[in-house]
């Protein structure tokens, strides 16, 4: 079986690659058992379909400074499903999970979270706007995931390089952002960002733009 994964992650990486994906990992499902959904709930028998996901993140300005995250969102949209065609003449299980997936539109939850799919599959480190923050481009401006049971190799998780950095929190024109001191993730969303006044869904980039790693990137 391993031997199978090493061969079936390393022919995944250069098929992602030929899509110009700037960040892509592979979480194991079954770590995120305790995760809060909104699928049915048989969580397990739906682990045992799908116990692999393949993360994808795009970063600001990937398609130009003046791109929409609606463009970006497709793009990632495109290669997902150039992956599940590759998953699926394979013979492998494979699931979308979309940004605009929700259960619950009024508070804009998601059937799976795809920033912790994101975390857990080690794109990045969950920053002090909630962003996935990759080390190498800064807050990842859109994500998706494709669900599998394709036996692959997983990343390790990235540590929280935040620090005590408020940068995001001091610019947010809404004040949406509250200064939580965390190693790796709040206790609950709530407690981070007003959910109601953040402008994220209308295409406000501040909490991005100011973050000090999209800089270093």
């Amino acid at each position: 079986m391993e031997e199978q994964k090493i061969v079936e992650t390393e022919n995944l990486r250069k098929y992602i690659k030929k899509l110009e994906i700037d960040t892509y990992g592979v979480c194991d499902m079954h770590l995120l058992k305790e995760m809060e959904t909104g699928l049915p709930s048989d969580l397990k028998k739906f682990l045992n379909m799908f116990p692999y996901a393949i993360v994808l993140g795009a970063q600001y300005g990937k398609l130009g400074k003046k791109a929409s995250g609606n463009r970006t969102a497709l793009f990632l949209e495109e290669a997902a499903f150039s992956i599940m065609e590759y998953l699926e003449n394979k013979g492998y299980r494979q699931l979308i999970i979309h940004t605009e997936d929700e259960f619950d539109p009024i508070n804009r939850l998601g059937f799976l979270s795809l920033k912790i799919l994101a975390k857990t599959a080690g794109l990045g480190w969950q920053g002090r706007s909630l962003l996935i923050v990759s080390p190498e481009y800064g807050p990842l401006h859109r994500l998706i995931a494709i669900l599998t049971d394709m036996p692959l190799q997983i990343n390790q998780i990235i540590k929280n390089e935040c620090g005590f950095c408020r940068k995001c929190i001091e610019a947010c024109p809404q004040n949406a952002l509250t200064f939580v001191a965390f190693k790796d993730h709040p206790s609950c969303r709530e407690e981070v960002l007003d959910i109601k006044t953040c402008l994220g869904d209308n295409g406000c980039l501040i909490c991005i733009l100011s973050c000090l790693w999209l800089k270093k990137s």
